[in-house]
């Protein structure tokens, strides 16, 4: 696999980076959760899908997601896949800047973010369905 993109983990992923482990949080029922990430660095690339430089950036994101009545489930053993969920409510804050180019970004505040569709739960399937 090649690209252009930069950088790319040595494990073939892309767009992608490990978040701190204590940014995730879970209520011990599992109907809440949130995602909390703090001034987190990471490389943007104005001129994307074209090859272009990359700049150093920092992003910061909170999302949370809230169970709403009762779990919806799931099965099939033969497929080796299982669901169980809630419906929920989500809301997002998000705020990007790449400093050399002076340019930030905030999305919505949190408590006026909008959610469509969003579900909280747990799911196993393949080597995880046993």
């Amino acid at each position: 696999m090649h690209s252009f993109h930069q950088p790319i983990a040595s494990n073939g992923l892309f767009w992608t980076t490990p978040i701190p482990e204590n940014a995730l949080r879970i209520s011990k029922d599992g109907q809440v959760a949130e995602v909390v990430v703090c001034d987190y660095p990471v490389i943007d690339q104005p001129k994307f899908p074209a090859p272009g430089p990359t700049y150093e950036a920092r992003v910061s994101v909170r999302i949370r997601w809230k169970g709403l009545g009762p779990e919806i489930g799931w099965s099939n053993p033969q497929e080796q896949y299982e669901i169980a969920f809630h419906r929920a409510t989500a809301s997002i804050v998000f705020e990007a800047s790449v400093p050399e180019l002076g340019f930030s970004f905030m999305s919505r505040d949190y408590d006026n973010s909008e959610s469509l569709f969003a579900m909280i739960g747990k799911e196993r399937n393949g080597c995880f369905f046993e």
